[in-house]
């Protein structure tokens, strides 16, 4: 599916006119129409305001999937699990550097 049929798809799924949602966007109801119509794209200002009318990702309207959604790779999703997952990596170390030692020590003597 195409931007165009996809901008037209959302739009009449929330019920709104070409005139309401150029109203909301602050542009004319021609402009909705050449979007629609596939004579011309919205720039990435009206992308991210259609992202946010609509409550979807930028990434449907652009590629028809939402990427976030389909990410099979998981990062930490707050300063504080990064904190935690610091703080776990800097336990392990000191404990295998102490196991190291202490298994270097047993040798030498």
């Amino acid at each position: 599916m195409m931007i165009s049929e996809r901008l037209q798809n959302l739009r009449k799924e929330r019920n709104y006119s070409q005139e309401e949602l150029a109203e909301k966007l602050n542009i004319s109801r021609q402009a909705i129409s050449k979007w629609e119509s596939g004579q011309g794209n919205p720039d990435i200002d009206n992308i991210i305001k259609l992202s946010e009318i609509y409550n979807i990702s930028t990434d449907y309207i652009l590629l028809g999937k939402d990427i976030k959604n389909n990410s099979s790779t998981n990062y930490p999703s707050s300063i504080q699990d990064v904190k935690k997952i610091l703080l776990y990596c800097s336990i392990s170390a000191i404990a295998i550097i102490l196991t190291i030692g202490f298994v270097i020590k047993s040798i030498i003597l």
